[in-house]
């Protein structure tokens, strides 16, 4: 059986080391490395002295439980052998070893994937986007991953369970360690609408090192990151960084210069990531890559309330207006002045009203834009996707 082989590789390597690729790259298989002499190993592999130390030091009990805890939890073991290894993962600097699954579905190739990530501490505009931006993407054929933590991420794979869609939680712990208990139910729901992924062992615990080296799996197995919220030194910038390295698509929300959760997220955008200011931002960029995946939609879903995201001018006049339950109170107050407006406005127009800085306005003219309020237009204008008549 290989997977023995590799969850021994990757005890002796440790998690997130680029030796992996070393590995595959010289030996193809854990078991060709096993069987290799140590002297070649080290040297073609560049084993450091630590490794080099473990390759006769790992227990093969340890190796057996490992794999019966997971056979205990009903939980898979993908190794690089496997066709159901990640594809994507293959490509990264240091790809897993062993990856453990646990769900109902593990669709990793051949479908779009976008990464919605945000801090812990998440503002409410930057909740009620990673809800909606994942609702609507998953409704649309995009399997949506986070890293299954509390804030950003809660909110992202709750958007899109209630969309009935798939989402992928990579954990920075074991799958069955008692890590984060207050959302045991919210891991069990992602397994149940898609899996659980993790590179450590069932009951592994989690540490400070472990959420940092979760986060390239994270990216990695996607085409894009949507980075909703970053201070400068959040983990959400570590996402961010990893999807750069790995050549992907990175989509930023553009904040308030003024607000310290966005400094991260606009720097982001000043280096060269897109502003996401729209969702079709998203969903045409990766629309002819999978005609047969992703579908329009023809409408935003948000909670039970749903604006038009594809209005002509006569559509618009017939579309519902969205509940701004879902709003921040800024985006609410700016909502209201764009209501009292001719048919179509300019931004700055809410600034000498409602005396909101130009900063505050541009973050509730993407939130309206994204919550499907209102709609880009030529000339740098925007008007409402309902009428308020």
């Amino acid at each position: 059986m290989s997977a023995e082989y590799w969850i021994w590789l990757q005890q002796v390597l440790g998690y997130g080391n680029e030796a992996v690729s070393r590995v595959i790259l010289t030996y193809g298989t854990a078991k060709d490395f096993y069987q290799a002499p140590d002297s070649e190993k080290i040297a073609k592999c560049r084993l450091s002295k630590q490794q080099a130390d473990r390759l006769h030091t790992i227990p093969r009990k340890v190796i057996y439980k490992i794999m019966e805890d997971a056979a205990k939890s009903g939980i898979n073991i993908i190794t690089p052998e496997d066709s159901l290894y990640p594809e994507r993962l293959r490509n990264i600097p240091d790809p897993p070893a062993v990856l453990y699954v646990k769900g109902s579905r593990f669709d990793f190739n051949g479908i779009p994937a976008v990464a919605i990530v945000g801090p812990r501490k998440v503002s409410h505009y930057g909740e009620k986007c990673a809800y909606t931006i994942a609702n609507t993407l998953a409704a649309c054929g995009f399997c949506v991953v986070s890293g299954g933590a509390l804030g950003g991420d809660s909110s992202a794979h709750r958007g899109a369970i209630a969309a009935d869609g798939y989402t992928i939680g990579v954990l920075g712990s074991g799958i069955e360690s008692d890590y984060l208990k207050v959302n045991a139910e919210l891991r069990e729901n992602i397994a149940k609408y898609g899996c659980l992924v993790s590179e450590y062992p069932p009951f592994v615990g989690a540490t400070r090192g472990s959420f940092p080296k979760r986060n390239r799996i994270m990216s990695g197995l996607c085409n894009g990151v949507v980075i909703v919220e970053g201070a400068k030194d959040s983990g959400t910038m570590i996402t961010a960084r990893h999807a750069e390295e790995q050549g992907k698509d990175v989509f930023v929300i553009p904040g308030s210069p003024s607000l310290r959760q966005y400094e991260g997220s606009n720097q982001l955008i000043a280096d060269g990531a897109r502003p996401l200011l729209h969702i079709n931002d998203i969903i045409e960029e990766y629309a002819f890559l999978y005609p047969d995946k992703i579908h329009e939609p023809q409408f935003m879903t948000v909670d039970e309330d749903c604006a038009d995201v594809n209005n002509t001018t006569e559509a618009v006049n017939d579309t519902k207006r969205p509940d701004v339950g879902i709003l921040s109170e800024t985006a609410v107050r700016v909502l209201e002045v764009f209501e009292k407006s001719d048919d179509t406005f300019v931004p700055d127009y809410a600034v000498d009203i409602t005396g909101f800085d130009a900063g505050s306005i541009l973050g509730a003219v993407t939130e309206l834009e994204i919550c499907g309020f209102i709609e880009a237009v030529p000339g740098g204008r925007y008007r409402l996707t309902y009428n308020v008549n």
